[in-house]
């Protein structure tokens, strides 16, 4: 009996160890399972993320891929669900390569596929770390972006610009639809810089244009780079800009109001209010706003105003308020200064929040997009002590502070619900509400900023520190 017993047990205890050594006995034979590879050699780069993509697929089900490289000790295995049963798969799978690695190795990937039915495949993709990935670098000479054209002057377009890349360049591509340009110049030798000039001629009629500028380099995996240029071709200026920075200056570096829209237009008569801040103040007058060329309004030997990059600044000789008109087909200019009689919002850095309207004091702080630590709440503008602005003790009419942009920024310089308050629209122009609605986004790359607003000239300055 005893006997009996104890060879009923070991048939049992054989029965379970067999049912738990095969853990795929629920699923019948099938095919090996596929794999296709978006490309059999990846290129990488220390410190860079690359992408192992691939397709995988089974007749029956997945179970498993495994994802290896032992030197840079990856080991990944990614499992699937089996109720229901996943039959294909799209990999998608990021690695960055340690910063210690060399630009001149190289690896075998190796991919290993297990299906529900036990059949495994391998595949191995080669990655090597001397990968190229900078886009080709257009510098434009002219048109820079914005410019004007000033058709009663000439039509004719000068298009010069420089291409650099480190890989060697394959192509460069110029482009205006509009303007039935399109040429595509195959560079031989793959040359590391590239240097374009040719004019245009634009019909006299004034219309906008868009100039596209495109360039391929050799590498093994091209990279592209394009540069769009916006062109305004005109027989009048539809905008002057006031500029008090030195030639030179990258003048789209700021995010807002360098150099400074004009106040009032009419006709080809252009009005401006300026503070300057210091005695012999030198400004230019711009024909567009993102460069010193190709118009550039300064003053001649002889004191007289000429429409050259070469000319010398105009001299405001006194600090303070002016209000100055221009014209720059007669070439006629006054200055005139000023003593402004606005209202002076003093005193913003002792402001005070409260219910009651009588108890309140006026602060002046921002509410927006694209600035560390504001949102469009009055009170997180009031929370956040950092986004305050203060006066001027320089200028009662000034109202200064520094911001941490994130990127495109919008605002609005307001105190408690909106009173007082300043909206920033386009160009600069930060008008007192209630006025002109609609916030402008202005792109800024990130980092710390000096703000001023003007609540004279309802201008607002934000210049990187």
């Amino acid at each position: 009996m005893k006997k009996n017993v104890f060879l009923f047990f070991l048939a049992f205890f054989a029965l379970l160890f067999t049912g738990c050594q095969n853990n795929e006995a629920d699923f019948p034979s099938s095919d090996d399972p596929t794999i296709v590879v978006a490309t059999t050699e990846i290129y990488g780069a220390p410190t860079r993320k690359f992408e192992i993509k691939a397709a995988l697929a089974d007749d029956l089900g997945l179970k498993s891929v495994q994802i290896q490289i032992p030197e840079l000790s990856l080991d990944k295995v990614i499992t699937f669900a089996t109720e229901p049963l996943l039959k294909t798969y799209d990999l998608s799978y990021f690695f960055e390569v340690p910063a210690d690695r060399g630009t001149s190795e190289t690896f075998k990937i190796k991919l290993t596929i297990t299906d529900v039915s036990g059949n495994t495949v391998n595949k191995e993709i080669d990655l090597r770390l001397d990968g190229e990935f900078a886009a080709p670098a257009i510098s434009m000479m002219s048109p820079k972006e914005g410019a004007v054209i000033l058709l009663s002057t000439s039509n004719i377009m000068p298009v010069n610009f420089v291409v650099n890349d480190d890989s060697g360049i394959d192509y460069v591509q110029i482009k205006c639809d509009a303007l039935h340009i399109d040429e595509t110049i195959k560079l031989e030798g793959s040359p590391q810089t590239y240097t374009f000039s040719k004019e245009y001629v634009l019909p006299l009629t004034a219309a906008n244009y868009i100039l596209t500028i495109t360039a391929l380099d050799k590498f093994k995996i091209p990279n592209n780079g394009s540069l769009n240029i916006n062109i305004v071709a005109t027989n009048e200026y539809p905008a002057l800009y006031l500029c008090d920075q030195p030639k030179g200056t990258n003048l789209v570096s700021d995010a807002v109001g360098v150099p400074m829209y004009f106040h009032e237009k009419s006709g080809q008569d252009f009005e401006f209010k300026y503070y300057a801040d210091k005695d012999n103040k030198e400004i230019y007058f711009l024909g567009q706003e993102s460069d010193f060329g190709p118009h550039c309004f300064g003053l001649d030997g002889s004191g007289n105003i000429i429409d050259d990059v070469a000319s010398a600044p105009i001299i405001l000789p006194t600090k303070g308020y002016y209000l100055i008109k221009v014209n720059p087909n007669t070439l006629k200019y006054t200055a005139t200064k000023y003593t402004p009689t606005s209202k002076v919002w003093a005193d913003v850095a002792n402001g005070l929040w409260h219910d009651v309207e009588a108890q309140r004091r006026p602060f002046v702080s921002v509410c927006g997009g694209g600035i560390q630590g504001a949102t469009w709440d009055t009170w997180d503008a009031w929370v956040q002590k950092g986004l305050h602005l203060a006066n001027n003790p320089d200028n009662p009419y000034q109202l200064v502070g520094e911001y941490t942009l994130t990127g495109t920024m919008e605002a609005t310089f307001t105190g408690q619900w909106w009173s007082p308050s300043w909206r920033l629209i386009k160009n600069g122009i930060a008008t007192m509400s209630p006025g002109e609605n609609g916030n402008a986004k202005y792109p800024a790359a990130p980092g710390v900023y000096k703000v001023v607003l003007d609540t004279e000239l309802e201008r607002a300055f934000i210049t990187k520190k």
